[in-house]
């Protein structure tokens, strides 16, 4: 038996008042939404790995590291972006200049410079049988973005680290925002 009296609200449901419980709620059939997901598809990115540049041409030709041509994929996620700037993580594998297979993954920060410009670097693993003879290794990789909406243009520089790596080069790739994809 409930004691009080029952009154519908505006959305046609009833709600009991005065009843035993002085906290009385409302009876709904709406669905009750999921909390945000962890994972946001606009903070996701694929690299297109492309090219590479080597200011020393001699000495990339006489260690055979002269693979200018650097195709592979990688993925990038914003961890967070703020108006300072993004943290992020990445992952990805390109054909490097030795024409070896070049694996990474690394966590980074870039500050936003302007609108459209950010400069940072990431702390990445390493692996090809190309640099530091095969053994994988840790990197600062310094990296400089100009993001034009519906692609962004990527640029780093890997300078010469002794064994590490024995020229020095710059690299070129584009990022796709996956999220472009999404509306």
């Amino acid at each position: 038996m409930v004691l009080g009296t029952a009154a519908a609200d505006e959305g046609g449901r009833e709600a009991v008042a005065g009843s035993v419980s002085a906290n009385a709620t409302a009876i709904s059939s709406e669905q009750v939404e999921p909390p945000d997901s962890w994972f946001k598809l606009d903070a996701l990115d694929l690299n297109v790995y492309g090219f590479s540049y080597h200011p020393d041409r001699e000495t990339v030709h006489r260690l055979n590291l002269d693979n200018e041509s650097n195709p592979g994929l990688g993925l990038h996620y914003e961890l967070s972006d703020t108006e300072r700037g993004t943290t992020f993580a990445e992952i990805g594998a390109y054909q490097d200049s030795g024409s070896n297979l070049a694996k990474f993954a690394g966590l980074g920060y870039q500050f936003k410079l302007a609108k459209r410009w950010r400069i940072g670097g990431a702390l990445a693993i390493v692996h090809s049988q190309t640099y530091n003879d095969g053994i994988t290794f840790l990197a600062m990789i310094p990296l400089i973005t100009y993001d034009m909406g519906r692609v962004k243009l990527n640029a780093t520089y890997l300078p010469k680290l002794g064994h590490y790596n024995e020229v020095d080069a710059f690299g070129f790739y584009i990022s796709i925002p996956f999220g472009q994809f999404a509306r």
